[in-house]
């Protein structure tokens, strides 16, 4: 009896909710015009802080009073939305409530997961970071619910800005790899570009520059598609000067910053950006050992973010300029500039920045070395405490929510027990007509279920067929290729065999005959000689051709990955779609194709993986693919070289490139291959 219960609470919930969002979207239209809440929030940016308070406490009880709960909700989210409006945080919280609460009442998923994400932002802006997470975790849930795919995505992302702050940088990844998952259908080139561009800050600051390098190249390849992005370009170009600066390769770092700084517009568009260019200008010189120009670098730098009131970067730029005094063996300078860069990051909150100035004061002052060291080493070890405890809490949020909605289950069943009395005697006198309602949807639902088998089962006969075809097609192309092997091995071992033992008879001949005879007979050896070489050169080429072209060549690897059997490695393969990858030489593709499904094959065996990831990229001179998964790592430099790696060196070999192997305990394996084209 609880079954027809539930179906028919189901149709009416079902009609009360379209109602609803009709009479909504009536209601918004007719708020537009009217609505009082806009007036005083416009009037707030001009009032003092007294009237302001009173304008956000008279919208909140205005909002709270409104005739309907359509209306309510419409006011509260607004007001949750506007947080540069309602300034005052406890009456923000309430606002929050207020809103999750009405939303929650009329069934408006949408409208509590915009809440949610509200109260996130509200947590991240005060450093609340772990209350931050886990708002934007429920907000995730419901966008999920309803397939939002964009605010999904958003959400991920939110998630992984997060857990870098707290350097959770493997985390940060995994979440940030889930936003591009849910971008990519939509073609969201804007969140591409800063989904990419995150993983990019994301491994430079786990030092894998290489791949650091291609997502910011990709995070590039997104900015094109969308019109005037030139600041986000060049701030793109400044993060890669750094990955060169932080590898050593100054000449490249110097070029990137140099870019930056010739750019229309930065200086007056967005100053902080220009000054950063500046400072990371002058620290690469400094770091190259080339001190022309670099004072006064540092000091326009340190001039515009004073400007800006950039306390965190002033600070940076004071310690890098400590960093040239040294250079220039003027301790009690550099000592000065130390001590100001030590100032700014207390008063900036820069922890990082203090330890690091600390570090080097330490170095510099050696009469206070020890006092620095003791607060170096106190602070260092607070910061990883609460490092340790952020990371704990952001693993347990996930539990705990689970718990919450157990609980709130529980609650609701507690509900239909104690309401089921009073539905006992609408149950009578319903019974008979919910009956013949239970038979019409069970027999509906079995056509459906059955519906839904047949359509299974049609896929995964589709999926055989598709299997079968590319067996048979890959067997064709086998017997092509022994076939001419076969033809080319009868052209030179029979043809050619009889032709030379043409010539050698005529040799002989020649040898007894006339003048006129030897003329002629020199004529049919140089026949014959022009035959032998032509079979010669079409034997070679029969012999080659299987190899010299492989068409289609991302989708050869794309269908290499997903013929993965291995359903939990999670495989990923990014190029730039707009690049002609076929136009490579044929010995570099089927060898390229070789050495991943060798390395594919390995991590399925032997890594314990859950993802695989590979990477091309490439440039005038160089073609360059990068393999790598997150499974258990080993020790490069122990033990002998197996057969795939003498396979892959062997190959490389071949096409004149090189390859690295970048493998930790733990960590995971990446190969990167160089190969010049």
């Amino acid at each position: 009896m609880n079954k027809f219960y539930i179906y028919i609470i189901a149709l009416f919930l079902l009609c009360l909710s379209c109602s609803k969002t009709e009479s909504r979207k009536e209601i918004q239209s007719e708020l537009i015009s009217n609505d009082s809440i806009n007036i005083w929030t416009a009037e707030s940016y001009e009032a003092d802080s007294k009237r302001k308070l009173e304008l956000q406490y008279k919208a909140y009880q205005f909002a709270i009073n409104s005739p309907t709960d359509s209306i309510k909700s419409l006011h509260l989210s607004n007001l949750s939305y506007n947080q540069r409006f309602i300034s005052d945080s406890s009456l923000y919280r309430q606002v929050n409530k207020e809103a999750i609460l009405v939303n929650q009442k009329i069934k408006d998923t949408s409208a509590i997961a915009s809440a949610y994400w509200d109260l996130a932002y509200f947590f991240e802006n005060k450093k609340v970071r772990d209350s931050a997470f886990f708002y934007y975790s429920e907000a995730l849930n419901l966008y999920n619910e309803i397939n939002f795919r964009e605010h999904v995505g958003r959400m991920y992302l939110n998630m992984a800005g997060i857990q870098m702050k707290i350097k959770d940088y493997i985390g940060s990844e995994a979440n940030t790899i889930k936003a591009i998952e849910n971008f990519k259908p939509l073609k969201n080139n804007e969140y591409l570009y800063r989904s990419y561009n995150m993983l990019g800050i994301v491994l430079t600051d786990l030092k894998e520059y290489e791949k650091s390098l291609a997502y910011y190249n990709e995070a590039l390849f997104y900015l094109e598609k969308i019109p005037d992005s030139y600041i986000d370009e060049v701030t793109v170009i400044n993060n890669i000067g750094v990955i060169y600066r932080n590898d050593k390769q100054y000449d490249r770092a110097i070029d990137n910053f140099e870019k930056v700084l010739r750019a229309n517009n930065v200086l007056t568009e967005k100053p902080s950006l220009y000054a950063l260019a500046l400072s990371n200008l002058a620290t690469s010189k400094l770091y190259k050992k080339d001190s022309s120009n670099v004072r006064d670098l540092f000091d326009q730098a340190i001039k515009i973010k004073k400007e800006v009131n950039d306390l965190g970067s002033i600070a940076t730029s004071y310690y890098n300029y400590a960093e040239f005094e040294a250079f220039a063996h003027d301790t009690t300078a550099a000592i000065h500039k130390a001590k100001v860069a030590e100032s700014l990051a207390i008063e900036g909150e820069s922890n990082e920045r203090l330890l690091k100035t600390w570090q080097y004061l330490a170095i510099l002052d050696k009469n206070n070395a020890s006092d620095y060291f003791k607060k170096f080493t106190k602070l260092n070890d607070s910061l990883l405490s609460e490092e340790r405890k952020q990371q704990n809490k952001f693993a347990r949020i996930r539990f705990e929510t689970d718990e919450f909605i157990a609980e709130n289950i529980e609650l609701e069943s507690e509900k239909q027990v104690l309401s089921k009395q009073k539905q006992i005697w609408i149950g009578i006198a319903t019974g008979f007509f919910l009956l013949g309602l239970s038979v019409y949807i069970i027999i509906n639902q079995r056509a459906k279920n059955q519906k839904l088998r047949f359509d299974q089962q049609q896929q995964a006969n589709n999926q055989e067929i598709f299997n079968l075809m590319l067996m048979q097609k890959q067997k064709v192309d086998e017997v092509k290729r022994l076939e001419q092997k076969r033809i080319s091995e009868e052209l030179h071992d029979g043809v050619l065999g009889k032709m030379l033992g043409a010539r050698m008879i005529l040799t002989g001949l020649n040898k007894r005959a006339t003048d006129e005879a030897i003329q002629e007979k020199s004529k049919a050896l140089g026949s014959l000689q022009e035959i032998e070489n032509e079979i010669r050169a079409i034997s070679h080429e029969l012999s080659h051709s299987a190899y010299q072209k492989i068409s289609n060549f991302t989708d050869s690897v794309e269908t290499l990955l997903a013929n993965n059997r291995n359903t939990k490695i999670k495989t990923i393969f990014h190029f730039n779609e707009d690049e002609n990858w076929d136009s490579l030489a044929g010995e570099i593709k089927i060898n390229v194709y070789r050495i991943i499904q060798e390395t594919f094959q390995n991590a399925i065996k032997h890594s314990k993986c859950s993802f695989f990831e590979v990477t091309f990229y490439r440039d005038d001179e160089q073609f360059n693919v990068i393999m790598s998964d997150n499974g258990i790592g080993y020790n490069v430099n122990k033990g002998k070289k197996g057969i795939g790696i003498r396979n892959i060196t062997s190959r490389i070999e071949k096409l004149n490139g090189s390859f690295h192997i970048d493998s930790t305990e733990g960590q995971g394996t990446t190969i990167s291959l160089n190969i010049p084209i």
